[in-house]
């Protein structure tokens, strides 16, 4: 599957959400990771874990929400694409991960 699609299913079917949304600088990484042969990683999310929602004060299941997707980047050595949801930081995400 392409990496948009993807982040698509996951959204939907982990998060609950309606659809997502990739901010230019995302779908122009998307495209990027795409062509140098990327695409086939598996996607792992950034996001706040204080909501199943990009939205900290939705409590609960929150359903039929956009999910926006602010930036992709990539964690080429490990073996995955992490798209970054709303607006969690990648130094935020790195530092719960640290893995990354």
């Amino acid at each position: 599957l392409p990496i948009v699609e993807k982040i698509r299913i996951i959204a939907q079917k982990v998060y609950g959400a309606e659809d997502i949304e990739l901010s230019p600088a995302a779908q122009s990484q998307v495209e990027r990771y795409t062509r140098q042969g990327f695409g086939n990683l598996p996607i792992c999310m950034a996001k706040t874990h204080l909501s199943l929602s990009h939205q900290p004060e939705r409590k609960g299941v929150p359903t039929g929400f956009i999910l926006p997707i602010s930036d992709v980047r990539a964690s080429i050595g490990a073996g995955f694409i992490y798209p970054l949801v709303g607006t969690v930081s990648a130094d935020h995400s790195t530092r719960s991960l640290p893995f990354l």
